[in-house]
């Protein structure tokens, strides 16, 4: 088993934030939509693994009853992180599901609107996937309602060769140093910070 350094490597999220708009948004508003996503996707994939949830906060009761409208599905095991070392990316989806059409890469999404970068989100966490092993042959996004509405699916077309060009750039114009990046992890305490929102 191969042991890896995390901070080796830049996260998918990390290498499109800058290209995602969020930059702009103040950074408490930012925090409270990262940490509202990581309570919304714990709840999934205790829901996904049937597991049960313990109670959680009133305003995230329209979540929890929007997945459940999107829920039904043939779920794999959750895959672990994904790495690429030719690459040095690395990334993690929210769940592969299986439908008539082959596998689906799924990523849950709290956001109001859909987000400019998803596309290459998706595109690279199929990448990732792929490299593990995994014959995907679709990418959904889905937009789970805080209203408790029905999920808005986003079903993406793969585009890795754009994401490489986004990898090029944030590599050469945005890319910290590798001690800054660990003081900033250090500091943000989860190191999911943008995955819910980007």
């Amino acid at each position: 088993m191969t042991t890896r350094n995390f901070q080796d490597y830049d996260r998918v999220t990390e290498v499109l934030f800058p290209f995602s708009g969020l930059s702009v948004v103040d950074v408490e508003v930012l925090k409270k939509a990262a940490d509202r996503g990581t309570k919304v996707h714990e709840i999934c994939d205790a829901l996904i693994n049937n597991i049960g949830i313990s109670s959680y906060d009133d305003s995230l009761q329209g979540y929890v009853e929007s997945f459940f409208k999107w829920l039904p599905r043939k779920f794999l095991e959750k895959p672990k992180r994904f790495f690429c070392d030719d690459l040095m990316i690395t990334g993690e989806c929210d769940a592969i599901y299986e439908d008539n059409d082959g596998l689906v890469l799924v990523d849950f999404k709290t956001s109001l609107n859909e987000g400019k970068t998803w596309p290459l989100q998706g595109s690279a966490y199929s990448y990732l996937a792929k490299k593990e092993g995994y014959d995907i042959k679709k990418i959904e996004f889905v937009k789970i309602s805080k209203f408790g509405k029905e999920p808005i699916s986003y079903v993406y077309q793969e585009n890795f060769d754009l994401f490489l060009k986004c990898l090029d750039v944030y590599r050469n114009f945005f890319d910290k140093s590798k001690k800054q990046k660990e003081i900033e992890f250090m500091k943000k305490g989860n190191h999911e910070f943008h995955d819910s929102l980007v």
